[in-house]
Parts: C-alpha cells; structure tokens; sequence
C-alpha cells in the first residue's frame, strides 16, 4: 500500500476499555456485555478507518484493578489484526481502575507520537 492522499487525515486511536467485574454486573437478560462491547468496538474501528502501517493506527488499553496494553498502536497493522486483538480481551474481573488507564494511554499515545514514518 502507499501512504495516505494529500489532504487526508490519519488517526492514532487508543480504545480505553473497562474490564473490571462490575461489566458483567446488571447485564440486560439474554445479553453478555463483554461481547456488547467487543461489537461496538469492532464497529467502532471498521470503516470508514483505514488501518495499516500509512494510514490509520489502533490500540488498546484495559484497565480494572490495574491498566495494561493489550496492544500498542504500531502493534496490528490490518483490521483484521485489530479486531482479533479485540476478541482477546480478558475476561472481566477486579475493582475500577481508571485514572490507571489514562495515565496508560497517555502513556501508549505519547511512546509513538513521533514513530510515524
């Protein structure tokens, strides 16, 4: 693939996603809101996005009792590399976490600020 068009915007997107216990709490009936989630992420990254190494770059942050990188924006370099890092969520468990997790992205944002060729 060749770099994005003159005049185009690429994004770096880091999803900020809370995997703490209280996600499988008051769950609607019939529902399971870890896979609510993983859709409404996978629609979130789809197109219009333009994943790849040029263009558009996603990565992820989990957080309950504590944050951690499931992947780093330079770390999934097609959709589909993307959404399988989704799927791999963990399973909810732990206490809320989210001044962690900020302080996480930020710090995933900022390690690749400046790493676009």
């Amino acid at each position: 693939m060749t770099a994005a068009a003159a005049g185009t915007c690429v994004l770096d997107i880091v999803l900020v996603v809370d995997t703490s216990g209280s996600i499988q709490e008051n769950q609607p009936p019939g529902m399971d809101n870890v896979q609510l989630i993983k859709d409404f992420l996978g629609h979130l990254v789809g197109p219009p996005l333009q994943v790849g190494q040029y263009f558009d770059h996603v990565g992820m942050v989990t957080f309950e009792s504590s944050a951690r990188t499931l992947f780093d924006l330079d770390d999934r370099r097609t959709l589909d590399d993307v959404n399988r890092g989704i799927n791999s969520m963990p399973v909810p468990h732990g206490e809320t976490n989210t001044p962690d997790a900020i302080n996480l992205a930020l710090r995933v944002r900022s390690l690749t600020l400046f790493a676009r060729h």
